[in-house]
């Protein structure tokens, strides 16, 4: 986890091709996800491979994969309450 002045920094600026949100404030809860296997913080799709299975019964599943490693990732929200920041 990357925080610069109190904001959650995106971990895969660099390798989007179009980076839409670089920092999120702590002023506001938003979602965003985090890559066990990289350890990247992900604060937009752009950064995210969707990938939908089909179960043998037919229903869909998606599934968001890490656009470096293409584990599934958690899906987490900013702030983390547990964490205090100030």
């Amino acid at each position: 986890m990357t925080i610069i002045a109190q904001h959650l920094k995106c971990d895969l600026r660099k390798k989007c091709a179009s980076c839409s949100k670089y920092l999120f404030s702590p002023k506001q809860r938003t979602r965003y996800f985090y890559c066990p296997e990289c350890k990247y913080d992900i604060l937009c799709d752009r950064g995210l491979i969707q990938n939908f299975t089909t179960d043998r019964n037919g229903m869909i599943k998606k599934q968001n994969l890490c656009m470096i490693c293409r584990t599934e990732v958690e899906e987490r929200m900013w702030p983390d309450e547990s964490e205090n920041i100030e």
